[in-house]
């Protein structure tokens, strides 16, 4: 029996499963924040090694009976950063056990589609967009902050929802629902006083979040501006997408468009339909798919395949462990 670690570290939270070569879950961790961009090298390698540390300790396994680990790490951008990450942190933690590790965007992409080739479209905290190919080759869009280039996360739509309000008390634009919205998740009685509040920093951006909620409901609702900013946030969530496909000669072909992240999951349809259809004009095989599993599950898929492609029957075993393994460790591994 062999026997497996899946990681993903990202900038609020680590989560590490151990698994073995069947499919079958073994054991879970966690720790806080694992990008070292985020915690710093010595901070984040204790949070990993906590997540480690608590997936073996549930497994009931030691760190020399694992067999590969993959891993998803936020922050690993560059070539650069990968071999810097690779000296300062993962060959003091892990020594010579065999890895495979890549920016946290190409597990959520291996987790949300069997297919080992594909695109994942993330949009949440920020947004990055990867893909491979059917070759092997990747590439990866955006994902590094607003001063190079990132135009739509679940914050900007939020601050866009936020800004026409402001737009529409000046009479620059039509009466819109969001007004009505953000008055009651502020609880200010009118919008000349939510605009003090605001003004004078009473009320702050945290104090509102989740504000791309609010734009979501109001889209769903049929509050027409509300409607323009999501389908704004598509269209570019595709021109992403399609950049991606063009770099990796993928426009003529079949895929998943894997779409993962809070963006995705609002109640109105506008942002993904937005994007489907602008896909679709340069992609028509293309398929926009929500991610089968989590990313830490798609990080311990990157491990189990040191060795061995997956297939369908481990798929089932392991879709079934993931369930037991829920309502053991109260987390949810299924993506939703």
């Amino acid at each position: 029996m062999s026997y497996y670690l899946g990681l993903d570290a990202g900038g609020t939270k680590t989560f590490c499963l151990a698994g073995d070569d069947t499919g079958v879950i073994l054991g879970f961790g966690r720790a806080g924040a694992g990008n070292y961009e985020c915690a710093g090298i010595p901070a984040a390698m204790a949070e990993i090694q906590q997540a480690i540390s608590g997936a073996l300790g549930s497994a009931g396994l030691k760190l020399d009976q694992i067999t590969g680990i993959g891993m998803g790490v936020g922050g690993a951008d560059l070539p650069e950063d990968y071999v810097m990450l690779e000296k300062e942190l993962f060959t003091p933690l892990l020594g010579k056990l065999p890895r495979v590790f890549r920016n946290d965007s190409m597990a959520g992409l291996r987790g949300g589609t069997k297919e080992p080739f594909g695109i994942v479209i993330a949009c949440g905290t920020g947004c990055v967009c990867a893909g491979i190919n059917r070759a092997g080759k990747e590439c990866r869009v955006g994902g590094i902050n607003e001063d190079f280039g990132d135009m739509v996360s679940g914050s900007s739509l939020g601050t866009e929802g936020l800004k026409a309000v402001w737009r529409s008390r000046d009479g620059i634009t039509g009466p819109t629902l969001l007004t009505a919205k953000f008055l009651e998740r502020s609880g200010c009685p009118d919008v000349d006083a939510f605009f003090r509040e605001m003004y004078y920093g009473r009320i702050t951006y945290d104090d509102l979040q989740p504000m791309a909620k609010l734009v979501f409901d109001a889209a769903y609702e049929g509050d027409a501006i509300a409607c323009d900013i999501l389908e704004w946030g598509g269209v570019y969530l595709a021109k992403m997408v399609t950049a991606v496909a063009r770099h990796l000669d993928m426009c003529a072909d079949t895929f998943d468009v894997v779409t993962t992240g809070s963006a995705f999951k609002g109640i109105s349809p506008v942002l993904i339909d937005a994007m489907s259809t602008t896909i679709h004009r340069e992609c028509p095989k293309a398929r926009p798919v929500r991610a089968l599993f989590e990313p830490v599950v798609g990080a311990l898929l990157l491990g189990m395949e040191l060795d061995a492609p997956m297939t369908e029957d481990r798929y089932t075993v392991l879709s079934g462990s993931l369930e037991e393994a829920e309502a053991r460790f109260g987390v949810s591994f299924m993506a939703q």
